[in-house]
């Protein structure tokens, strides 16, 4: 008798493995933007071929560099 994990049972087990792996691996930070501006921000990210967290990233990273402070 064969097992049949349905699509939605492998969909779970995929999610529930990303989220323990992210929860591991990453820090999460949470903003605050007024109102409209993460609409613009997701627009100015995918204009320049990057996720709104590739790009926020980026710039934390440009700033810390031209502090001269290492992470």
């Amino acid at each position: 008798m064969a097992f049949d994990v349905s699509t939605e049972e492998k969909k779970k087990a995929a999610f529930d493995y990303l989220n323990r792996y992210q929860k591991e691996k990453y820090d999460r930070i949470t903003i605050l933007r007024k109102s409209g501006q993460k609409k613009k921000i997701d627009a100015i990210a995918k204009e320049r071929g990057m996720s709104t967290t590739q790009f926020i990233n980026s710039c934390i990273d440009e700033k810390l560099k031209r502090m001269k402070i290492e992470l």
